[in-house]
Protein backbone atom coordinates (compact mmCIF):
# COMPACT_ATOMS: atom_id res chain seq x y z
CA UNK A 1 0.00 0.00 0.00
CA UNK A 2 1.10 3.41 -1.14
CA UNK A 3 1.78 6.19 1.66
CA UNK A 4 1.06 9.88 1.97
CA UNK A 5 3.64 11.65 -0.13
CA UNK A 6 2.68 8.99 -3.49
CA UNK A 7 -1.11 10.06 -2.85
CA UNK A 8 -0.22 13.20 -2.94
CA UNK A 9 2.06 13.20 -5.98
CA UNK A 10 -0.41 11.58 -7.72
CA UNK A 11 -3.40 13.51 -6.84
CA UNK A 12 -1.15 17.37 -7.08
CA UNK A 13 -2.95 17.82 -10.50
CA UNK A 14 -6.67 17.14 -8.98
CA UNK A 15 -6.25 19.27 -5.83
CA UNK A 16 -4.58 22.10 -7.68
CA UNK A 17 -7.70 22.59 -10.28
CA UNK A 18 -10.01 22.47 -7.38
CA UNK A 19 -8.59 24.63 -5.02
CA UNK A 20 -7.26 27.58 -7.25
CA UNK A 21 -10.75 28.22 -8.02
CA UNK A 22 -12.24 27.62 -4.37
CA UNK A 23 -11.52 30.42 -2.90
CA UNK A 24 -13.90 29.36 0.90
CA UNK A 25 -10.00 29.58 2.64
CA UNK A 26 -9.71 33.55 1.68
CA UNK A 27 -11.64 34.84 4.74
CA UNK A 28 -10.06 33.07 7.46
CA UNK A 29 -7.08 34.04 5.53
CA UNK A 30 -7.52 37.59 6.14
CA UNK A 31 -8.50 37.06 9.84
CA UNK A 32 -5.11 35.91 10.55
CA UNK A 33 -3.53 38.13 8.36
CA UNK A 34 -5.40 40.93 10.70
CA UNK A 35 -2.96 39.89 13.47
CA UNK A 36 0.23 40.49 11.19
CA UNK A 37 2.27 43.23 10.76
CA UNK A 38 1.75 44.66 7.08
CA UNK A 39 3.48 43.05 4.45
CA UNK A 40 4.62 40.56 6.87
CA UNK A 41 6.92 37.41 6.11
CA UNK A 42 4.52 34.25 6.06
CA UNK A 43 5.40 30.33 5.54
CA UNK A 44 3.03 28.16 3.89
CA UNK A 45 3.39 24.97 5.37
CA UNK A 46 2.50 22.04 3.39
CA UNK A 47 1.52 24.47 0.53
CA UNK A 48 0.54 21.77 -1.31
CA UNK A 49 0.35 22.91 -5.01
CA UNK A 50 0.40 26.65 -3.72
CA UNK A 51 -3.38 27.61 -3.88
CA UNK A 52 -3.24 28.83 -0.47
CA UNK A 53 0.70 30.59 -1.09
CA UNK A 54 -1.25 32.34 -4.19
CA UNK A 55 -3.96 34.11 -1.96
CA UNK A 56 -0.99 35.03 1.05
CA UNK A 57 0.44 36.93 -1.36
CA UNK A 58 -2.46 38.69 -2.69
CA UNK A 59 -2.83 39.54 0.63
CA UNK A 60 0.89 41.41 0.26
CA UNK A 61 2.93 38.70 2.06
CA UNK A 62 5.88 37.82 0.81
CA UNK A 63 5.11 33.88 1.15
CA UNK A 64 7.59 30.87 1.43
CA UNK A 65 5.66 27.49 0.21
CA UNK A 66 6.74 24.18 2.24
CA UNK A 67 5.78 20.88 1.13
CA UNK A 68 7.28 16.96 0.97
CA UNK A 69 5.30 16.41 -2.53
CA UNK A 70 7.88 17.21 -5.33
CA UNK A 71 4.49 17.08 -7.82
CA UNK A 72 2.94 19.50 -5.79
CA UNK A 73 5.86 21.79 -5.84
CA UNK A 74 5.98 21.56 -9.46
CA UNK A 75 2.82 22.98 -10.28
CA UNK A 76 3.23 25.18 -7.47
CA UNK A 77 6.57 26.45 -8.58
CA UNK A 78 4.49 26.86 -12.53
CA UNK A 79 1.81 28.44 -11.44
CA UNK A 80 3.28 31.36 -9.20
CA UNK A 81 6.94 31.97 -10.24
CA UNK A 82 7.37 34.75 -8.32
CA UNK A 83 6.85 32.83 -4.96
CA UNK A 84 9.41 30.52 -3.40
CA UNK A 85 8.84 26.80 -2.90
CA UNK A 86 10.86 24.49 -1.59
CA UNK A 87 10.87 20.75 -1.03
CA UNK A 88 11.04 19.38 2.17
CA UNK A 89 8.97 17.89 5.26
CA UNK A 90 7.31 19.70 8.14
CA UNK A 91 9.15 17.41 10.80
CA UNK A 92 12.75 18.22 9.70
CA UNK A 93 14.50 21.16 10.96
CA UNK A 94 13.62 24.06 7.77
CA UNK A 95 15.16 26.66 9.77
CA UNK A 96 16.98 27.37 6.72
CA UNK A 97 14.45 29.43 5.10
CA UNK A 98 14.67 32.12 7.76
CA UNK A 99 12.54 33.88 10.15
CA UNK A 100 8.75 34.68 9.47
CA UNK A 101 5.99 36.91 11.34
CA UNK A 102 3.77 34.04 10.68
CA UNK A 103 2.98 30.64 9.44
CA UNK A 104 -0.14 29.14 8.22
CA UNK A 105 -0.51 25.31 8.55
CA UNK A 106 -3.44 24.82 5.73
CA UNK A 107 -4.69 20.79 6.76
CA UNK A 108 -1.06 19.68 7.31
CA UNK A 109 -1.55 18.22 11.16
CA UNK A 110 -4.25 15.68 9.41
CA UNK A 111 -1.25 13.45 8.68
CA UNK A 112 0.01 13.92 12.11
CA UNK A 113 -0.25 11.25 14.71
CA UNK A 114 -0.55 13.11 17.93
CA UNK A 115 3.00 11.24 19.38
CA UNK A 116 4.47 13.51 16.87
CA UNK A 117 2.02 16.89 17.17
CA UNK A 118 4.88 18.27 19.40
CA UNK A 119 7.65 17.70 16.97
CA UNK A 120 5.59 19.83 14.21
CA UNK A 121 5.20 22.75 16.62
CA UNK A 122 8.76 22.82 17.93
CA UNK A 123 9.74 23.16 14.10
CA UNK A 124 7.74 25.94 13.25
CA UNK A 125 8.81 27.71 16.45
CA UNK A 126 12.09 27.83 15.05
CA UNK A 127 11.57 30.15 12.15
CA UNK A 128 8.97 32.49 13.57
CA UNK A 129 9.55 35.41 14.90
CA UNK A 130 9.35 36.05 18.94
CA UNK A 131 5.08 36.74 18.92
CA UNK A 132 4.81 35.17 15.63
CA UNK A 133 1.41 33.42 14.95
CA UNK A 134 0.66 30.44 13.40
CA UNK A 135 -2.50 29.90 12.21
CA UNK A 136 -3.87 25.96 11.91
CA UNK A 137 -6.87 24.32 10.20
CA UNK A 138 -7.32 20.90 11.54
CA UNK A 139 -10.37 18.31 11.05
CA UNK A 140 -12.12 17.74 14.25
CA UNK A 141 -12.29 14.90 16.52
CA UNK A 142 -10.11 11.98 17.87
CA UNK A 143 -7.89 9.16 16.54
CA UNK A 144 -7.14 8.19 12.67
CA UNK A 145 -9.99 8.57 10.09
CA UNK A 146 -9.98 5.19 8.22
CA UNK A 147 -12.64 6.67 5.32
CA UNK A 148 -10.45 9.44 4.93
CA UNK A 149 -7.22 7.63 5.27
CA UNK A 150 -7.64 4.73 2.73
CA UNK A 151 -8.00 4.80 -0.68
CA UNK A 152 -8.11 3.72 -4.38
CA UNK A 153 -6.71 5.25 -7.38
CA UNK A 154 -6.59 3.82 -10.48
CA UNK A 155 -6.55 -0.13 -8.82
CA UNK A 156 -3.85 1.27 -6.49
CA UNK A 157 -4.51 1.45 -2.43
CA UNK A 158 -3.01 4.41 -0.52
CA UNK A 159 -3.16 5.20 3.10
CA UNK A 160 -2.80 8.60 3.73
CA UNK A 161 -2.85 8.75 7.69
CA UNK A 162 -5.71 10.91 7.67
CA UNK A 163 -5.47 12.15 11.74
CA UNK A 164 -8.55 13.97 13.52
CA UNK A 165 -7.34 16.56 16.24
CA UNK A 166 -8.84 18.13 19.41
CA UNK A 167 -7.97 21.56 20.45
CA UNK A 168 -7.30 20.61 24.10
CA UNK A 169 -5.00 18.19 22.22
CA UNK A 170 -3.10 20.86 19.93
CA UNK A 171 -2.78 22.94 23.19
CA UNK A 172 -1.08 19.91 25.03
CA UNK A 173 1.19 19.46 22.55
CA UNK A 174 2.56 23.51 21.88
CA UNK A 175 1.78 24.66 25.36
CA UNK A 176 5.38 25.43 26.59
CA UNK A 177 6.02 27.09 22.85
CA UNK A 178 3.06 28.50 21.95
CA UNK A 179 -0.63 30.18 23.63
CA UNK A 180 -3.51 29.39 22.41
CA UNK A 181 -5.48 32.91 20.77
CA UNK A 182 -8.54 32.01 19.53
CA UNK A 183 -11.35 29.70 17.09
CA UNK A 184 -11.62 31.53 13.36
CA UNK A 185 -15.40 31.03 13.13
CA UNK A 186 -16.99 32.13 9.60
CA UNK A 187 -18.73 28.98 8.56
CA UNK A 188 -20.63 28.15 11.55
CA UNK A 189 -20.87 24.17 12.87
CA UNK A 190 -18.29 23.14 10.25
CA UNK A 191 -15.73 19.90 11.13
CA UNK A 192 -13.10 22.04 10.23
CA UNK A 193 -11.40 24.19 12.80
CA UNK A 194 -9.57 26.81 12.43
CA UNK A 195 -7.10 27.90 15.31
CA UNK A 196 -4.65 31.16 16.10
CA UNK A 197 -1.84 30.60 18.22
CA UNK A 198 0.68 33.02 18.88
CA UNK A 199 4.49 31.58 19.97
CA UNK A 200 5.76 32.89 23.97
CA UNK A 201 8.27 35.13 23.70
CA UNK A 202 11.54 33.19 24.04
Amino acid sequence: MKGIKDFYNKTALEWANKWYEDESLFPYLKDFFAYLPKNPRVLDLCCGAGYESMRMRKLGADVTGLDFSEESIRIAKERNPEIEFVIDDMLNDYSYLGKFDGCALVAGLVHIPNEKLAKVFYQISKVLNNDGFLFVVVKGGVGKSKVASYKVIEDEAYDRDFYLHTLEELKLNSFKIFNYVTELIIEENSSWKYYLFQKHYL
